[in-house]
């Protein structure tokens, strides 16, 4: 009896939970396609020098964490936007690319993580080239109106050298 019981207790436990909405491969791969989407429009945009651009990937403020850009957190995107526009303002030109595959992972239907390395060369008002790599990485999050960045933190290797090199002084 105590035996039926105890089943009966685990059968309306089973029965009462919530239940998670499965993914299909095929849902896991429109994500993962998204996802890339969206993080290539990062680099695309900084690569414009296009301060907006970069942004629109991004959550709103509510739904955004601090972003690390460059090695500064950003607490919100009109303080990310302002110092794109800033750094974008002093140098020539930017080339970024992801050097492999952006690594998408679908963690629900409504959040993802990509991680990607990539290479950049900026260049300098004097026209000097300056070469780098980095990683970043991003949690992204479905909303109503669609999928957006709520956390982005990217690295470079050796970040205030290429500063120093582009401004003439470590940061």
């Amino acid at each position: 009896m105590r035996f039926s019981l105890g089943l009966l207790g685990l059968a309306l436990a089973a029965a009462c939970g919530q239940q998670r909405p499965t993914l299909t491969e095929a849902d896991r791969s429109a994500v993962a396609d998204t996802v890339k989407r969206i993080v290539i429009g990062v680099f695309v945009a900084a690569s414009r020098r296009d301060a907006a651009g970069l942004v629109s990937g991004f959550a709103a403020d509510a739904d955004a964490q601090p972003i690390v850009w460059n090695g500064v957190a950003k607490p919100t995107i009109a303080s990310l936007r302002a110092t794109a526009d800033t750094f974008y303002g002093a140098i020539a030109g930017l080339e970024t690319q992801p050097t492999g595959e952006i690594r998408a992972i679908v963690l629900a239907p409504d959040g993802a993580a990509a991680e990607v390395s990539f290479t950049f060369t900026i260049t300098t008002k004097s026209g000097e080239r300056v070469p780098g790599q980095g990683v970043a990485t991003a949690l992204l999050r479905k909303r109503a109106g669609g999928w957006k960045i709520v956390h982005w933190h990217e690295s470079e290797e050796h970040f205030d050298a290429v500063m120093g090199h582009v401004f003439g002084a470590h940061r």
